[in-house]
Parts: structure tokens; C-alpha cells; sequence
């Protein structure tokens, strides 16, 4: 048994949002070109492009705004308080969310995780239907190794890339020196 429970830090929860927003983006920028090619048609055929064309447009801008926006200021004001348990005798996937005074509890079998990207932070399961994204906040683990969990997940287990240049990376470095 591997168990995670906690409230979720506010970088875990930025990039949490931030891959989200992303997931959104691609679906409606898919959508944009569907309707794209469907302004083309009816341009070709004498049919309503210009309606078409403005609805491509929107889905356009709304593509852009999606995958640029800034996470949202309330994210530090949320509470996300989870706890998720994977059980690996019987392969099941138990996540909860505590939100409101109430329970969200979602189980999936763990075949049905698709990947697992893991930062400095947190290990991030992609699985569908259980709102996509499971986070699993290092310093959150109770029960199990990480150990386990990377034996687990080996052949989906993926390692987000250092950033290249930029602050993160210099601010890493200079508590390196001292």
C-alpha cells in the first residue's frame, strides 16, 4: 500500500492547473480546425463561411487564451486536501477529494493509468475519468517508497525536463555554491 494524504502545495497546485488549462486548449484547438475545414467547404459550396468563420475565430482566441492564461489568483486561497491510496496487491487506484465539508472518492484500476510525470514536487497519474489528473505531493507520502512507486508505474513513468534557462534554474544554482 502506497499512500499520499494532505493538503496540496500552491506550486503543486499551479501546475496542476496550468496542465489542465493546456488539456482544454488541445481539444478546443482540434475543434477549431474541425469548424476551420468546415468554413473552407462552405466557402467552396456557396454555404454560410462567414458563420463559420467567426465561430473558428472564436474557438481560435479561446485556444489562445487557454493555453496562455496565467493560473488563477484564488488557487492560494483554495483548500485541496486529498488523500490517494494505491493498493497493489489488488490493483486498484483510490483517490479522495475533501472539498466543501464532503467526500469525492474515485477508484480506478491502476492498468488504467495512462502516464506518470514526475517533478521535484510531485508525481502527476493521468488517468480518465478521475478528473485526469492525480497529484501525488512528495512530501505527503504516509505509507510505501517512492521506490515502490516508480517499480510500479516503470513503463509510464516519464521525468519532467530541468528548465532551461531562467530563474528557477540560476536561483538552484547559486544555493549550490553556498
Amino acid at each position: 500500500m502506497i499512500e499520499f494524504y494532505g493538503e496540496i502545495s500552491l506550486p503543486c497546485k499551479k501546475k496542476a492547473d496550468k496542465l489542465r488549462k493546456r488539456y482544454y486548449a488541445v481539444w478546443t484547438a482540434v475543434l477549431t480546425v474541425i469548424v476551420g475545414a468546415l468554413a473552407v467547404i462552405a466557402g467552396f459550396t456557396n454555404g454560410q463561411y462567414i458563420m463559420f468563420t467567426v465561430f473558428a475565430a472564436l474557438l481560435l482566441a479561446l485556444t489562445a487564451l487557454l493555453f496562455f492564461a496565467p493560473t488563477s489568483k484564488s488557487l492560494a486561497k483554495e483548500q485541496w486536501l486529498f488523500r490517494v491510496q494505491i493498493d497493489i496487491e489488488e490493483g486498484v487506484l483510490k483517490f479522495t477529494q475533501y472539498a466543501g465539508g464532503r467526500e469525492i472518492a474515485k477508484k480506478r484500476e491502476l492498468a488504467r493509468v495512462r502516464k506518470v510525470v514526475k517533478d521535484d514536487r510531485c508525481y502527476m497519474l493521468y488517468v480518465p475519468n478521475a478528473g485526469s489528473l492525480v497529484i501525488c505531493q512528495n512530501n505527503l507520502l504516509k505509507k510505501g517508497t517512492f521506490t515502490e512507486l516508480e517499480a510500479l508505474f516503470a513503463g509510464k513513468l516519464y521525468k519532467e525536463k530541468e528548465p532551461k534557462e531562467g530563474k528557477d534554474k540560476k536561483e538552484r544554482e547559486m544555493k549550490e555554491e553556498k
